[in-house]
């Protein structure tokens, strides 16, 4: 019987073992604390996840960027890959395919020029790219819109320093010259002419307009010799010197300077992007104009003659020739740096 008593017994604690803590007035805090830490864990889950979820996708979308930002490397400087896809990005990303003159060079105005150009060169000639005929052509093509890139650097270049711009209206005035010629509205234009043969958009267009028409401008001024040239031939010629003499001697236009400037007759309907015709046009017989700006240099015209339809004249051209100077000069004292290897020839 006294040992089932003594079973019943409550059993000491062992003195390794923790009593209970009390609750006092000193360690109520403490005590509160615990209680609500315990419950956090399960009131704010959500957050938690959220908090977590946040960082993860940070650092994912790091390492994306990462990982985009060296494929496009490798496939702009290494392969060359001259995709669409690749092309857009450079638009986005102003990377660099040169430098001129501590002037970047945009990979994106390279591959605008580039792709363009061989996307022509398909639609028109069917071209195969794999072929050894086809990879000499996309050679001379790269190598020839890589100069012409680093070329329009240059005249951005010195444009701004010399405070030189180009309007939207002068681009406006550029594009519907020309859709007037053709006789077809904008939308046509940019669907039949600037989409089916040179894979542009109208903005794409507009871009390429802007940079020429600033190339231009910036060959004009920089060509001092050449603007003094034209004027002393003018001076010549409104003082009774022989025009055809003054042809022969003197004009850039190897075409025209053995037959003493004569063109001959045209119609007034001809392409006329230098605006010689415009010019002989407005000019009475054998009156000489003064020197006007055509695409790549000064041109002084003689009427001979004119009809309603049709116009006769002479013409000494003086080429532009002090920004491609200068442009050569910059290669051969090594200040052009182009990333990527394209062969000269």
């Amino acid at each position: 019987m006294k040992k089932f008593l003594n079973k019943l017994k409550p059993k000491k604690r062992s003195s390794g073992e923790d009593n209970p803590s009390r609750i006092t007035n000193e360690t109520v805090a403490e005590h509160r604390e615990k209680i609500l830490a315990g419950g956090r864990r399960f009131k704010y889950p959500i957050q938690v996840a959220k908090h977590r979820l946040a960082i993860t996708s940070i650092v994912i979308g790091v390492l994306a960027i990462i990982l985009l930002v060296v494929l496009s490397w490798q496939q702009l400087y290494l392969a060359q890959n001259t995709s669409k896809l690749l092309y857009r990005i450079t638009e986005i990303i102003p990377v660099s395919v040169a430098r001129v003159d501590g002037e970047r060079v945009r990979f994106s105005n390279y591959l605008k020029k580039y792709r363009s150009s061989i996307f022509y060169l398909q639609q028109q000639n069917s071209i195969n790219l794999d072929s050894a005929d086809g990879k000499r052509q996309s050679d001379f093509i790269k190598r020839r819109e890589l100069d012409s890139a680093e070329r329009d650097a240059y005249a951005a270049k010195i444009a701004a320093e010399k405070n030189l711009s180009i309007s939207n209206k002068e681009v406006d005035d550029f594009i519907n010259k020309d859709i007037v010629r053709k006789n077809i509205s904008l939308e046509a234009y940019e669907k039949t002419v600037l989409n089916s043969f040179y894979d542009w958009s109208l903005n794409d267009y507009r871009a390429v307009v802007k940079t020429e028409l600033l190339k231009r401008k910036v060959r004009f001024a920089v060509d001092t010799a050449a603007r003094q040239k034209a004027n002393s031939i003018y001076n010549q010629a409104a003082n009774g010197a022989d025009f055809a003499t003054l042809a022969k001697e003197q004009s850039d236009d190897e075409l025209t300077k053995v037959n003493g400037g004569d063109v001959g007759t045209v119609n007034t309907d001809n392409d006329d992007s230098n605006g010689i015709i415009a010019a002989a046009q407005s000019l009475d017989t054998n009156q000489v104009s003064k020197p006007i700006q055509g695409t790549d240099g000064y041109y002084i015209v003689k009427l001979t003659a004119k009809t309603g339809t049709t116009v006769s004249y002479s013409i000494v051209k003086v080429q532009l020739t002090k920004f491609d100077q200068d442009f050569t000069k910059l290669r051969e004292d090594g200040k052009i740096k182009e990333f990527i290897e394209v062969k000269r020839d």
